[in-house]
């Protein structure tokens, strides 16, 4: 935060949590059979989603580095700014390091939602296909 406290610039935590209220709006609305995808469409979804773990995987052990208060010198300044380092990068629930693992979190219920989508879309087209074939069976 701004503030001090440790954390991004500005509000991370509230578009964070924007972005879990629509991934658990996603896995509401598929479990209900509201929101329905093709796989192809949901495949494209579910890489641009994995794109950013792999990322995210690749790079926490940066983050992990970062907790570690740098060796800035021995002055009780430089040993402050070095402890508010490590606290910006993982040190608090606002901390870097906390809100990009929240958001791991919040990206694979998006997934799962997906998967969930899927699944929903090829029962309704499985459904709809025999609709047509019992229509076909009774013209004829």
């Amino acid at each position: 935060m701004t503030d001090g406290t440790g954390g991004p610039p500005g509000n991370f935590s509230n578009i964070l949590g924007d972005f879990s209220a629509q991934a658990d709006a996603m896995v509401k609305a598929a479990n209900e059979g509201r929101f329905a995808v093709s796989p192809e469409m949901g495949q494209a979804y579910k890489t641009a989603l994995q794109d950013y773990l792999d990322s995210w995987t690749g790079n926490k052990v940066h983050f992990d580095s970062l907790a570690n208060s740098p060796e800035l010198g021995a002055s009780p300044y430089t040993q402050q700014v070095g402890q508010h380092m490590a606290m910006v990068a993982s040190g608090d629930h606002q901390s870097a390091k906390t809100q990009l693992e929240t958001l791991q979190a919040v990206v694979e219920r998006a997934q799962a939602a997906i998967d969930t989508a899927i699944s929903k879309y090829q029962a309704s087209d499985h459904a709809a296909s025999k609709d047509l074939s019992d229509i076909g069976k009774e013209i004829h």
